[in-house]
């Protein structure tokens, strides 16, 4: 290869790759921006699978919710079918807050799924010894 006045001849293929003008800052500088765009990509891919994985969590809990509300609705006595209903709907709340709580860091939102978890199954003990009682 001769070298020319100007540049040194290049292998062609550094040449393609950096450019015959770029200097080993430009390349870095280069690098370093395709990392953090590539960084950037995967997060924002990350952030989707998390979103999409909560929402799936809700969607999981609310069809069980429904599926077993529908089951409820199977007595005939309609106090009984409220209260096993009501036990049902309850367990898809505890559900959804349990999905919350895994998704979340807002210290609101983490208290009132906190809160909810507890009052739902205080309130689903309670269903749940009148329908043994009232279900012979």
């Amino acid at each position: 290869m001769r070298a020319s006045s100007k540049h040194k001849e290049q292998h062609p293929l550094r040449t393609v790759a950096i450019g015959r003008n770029s200097n080993r800052g430009d390349l870095m500088n280069r690098t370093f921006t395709n990392s953090v765009a590539a960084i950037a990509v995967l997060l924002s891919f990350a952030a989707a699978a998390s979103a999409e994985d909560a929402m799936g969590g809700y969607k999981q809990a609310m069809d069980k919710m429904n599926s077993d509300m529908q089951s409820g609705m199977k007595d005939s006595d309609a106090t009984k079918a409220w209260a096993k209903m009501m036990v049902a709907h309850h367990q898809g709340a505890i559900d959804m807050n349990e999905v919350v709580l895994k998704e979340t860091k807002d210290p609101m939102i983490r208290k009132m799924a906190e809160k909810g978890i507890k009052e739902q199954k205080e309130e689903q003990k309670m269903l749940n010894e009148w329908i043994a009682k009232h279900d012979k």
